[in-house]
C-alpha cells in the first residue's frame, strides 16, 4: 500500500480544531475517517434488529456525531435515542431515515474535504 499524505485542509468546525490541537491533525483525520465509514453501516442497521438495538446504534452515532461537530445531527440522533428508549415510544420510521440522511449528506463535504483523499 503506497502512503498517502494526509490533506492540509483545516478542521472544518471548532470541535476538531480542539481536538487536533490534542491529538495531532493525523489522528483527528483517522477519527473523522472512521466516521464517514461507520456512520452508513450503523444507519442500514437503524432498520433492522431489535428495538433495544436501534437504541443502542441510535446512542452511538449520537455520541460519535457530536465527537466530529455534527451538531444537528447529534441532536436528531438524540431525540431518536430517547425515543427508542420508552418502549411505548414511536419507533425509526422513514421520516427519521430521510432527515438524518439529510443531516449527514449536509456535513459529510466538509469532513471528507478535511481528510482528504
Amino acid at each position: 500500500m503506497a502512503f498517502q499524505p494526509m490533506s492540509s485542509v483545516p478542521p472544518p468546525n471548532d470541535e476538531l480544531a480542539e481536538l487536533a490541537a490534542v491529538l495531532g491533525d493525523d489522528n483527528v483525520r483517522m477519527l473523522v475517517r472512521t466516521f464517514l465509514r461507520d456512520f452508513p453501516v450503523s444507519f442500514r442497521e437503524l432498520s433492522g434488529g431489535d428495538r433495544k438495538n436501534r437504541h443502542r446504534i441510535a446512542h452511538s452515532m449520537k455520541s460519535n456525531s457530536r465527537l466530529v461537530g455534527a451538531h444537528e445531527l447529534s441532536k436528531r440522533m438524540a431525540a431518536l435515542e430517547d425515543r427508542l428508549s420508552d418502549e411505548s415510544g414511536a419507533d425509526v420510521g422513514a421520516d427519521d431515515l430521510a432527515a438524518i440522511s439529510q443531516d449527514f449528506k449536509a456535513i459529510e463535504p466538509p469532513l471528507r474535504e478535511f481528510v482528504g483523499p
